[in-house]
């Protein structure tokens, strides 16, 4: 068997999506949360990476995938201001925790994920 790549496994997500009903969407939570804790994380890590390639100006949209596009940039904007908030409350001064969310590690969750 052929080692599958990142485009073929993008391209099978696509396949098992564009077939999906919510029975095999829950049929793959159920898969992915049985699967060893470290695979869990990278994988996990690999999902976050693609949310924050989806607020990026790479990523181009139209009608079909606007509120994707969308609820992605609301997504990284509330985990800012959370771990802005985090900062703040561990006594880091207003400027320097928006300095921290703001830089190119602080402004992407999954850089706050630990490689095991």
């Amino acid at each position: 068997m052929e080692k599958l790549t990142g485009k073929g496994l993008a391209d099978l997500m696509s396949d098992f999506a564009n077939t999906s009903n919510n029975e095999k969407g829950k049929e793959f939570i159920n898969g992915f949360v049985r699967q060893h804790r470290t695979l869990q994380q990278a994988s996990f890590r690999m999902m976050l990476e693609l949310i924050e390639h989806m607020v990026t100006d790479e990523y181009h949209t139209d009608g079909r995938n606007d509120a994707s596009k969308k609820l992605a940039k609301t997504l990284i904007q509330g985990f800012k201001a959370t771990k802005k908030k985090e900062y703040i409350a561990e006594g880091t001064s207003e400027e320097r925790a928006e300095e921290y969310v703001s830089g190119e590690f602080g402004s992407k969750p999954s850089r706050y994920l630990p490689f095991i």
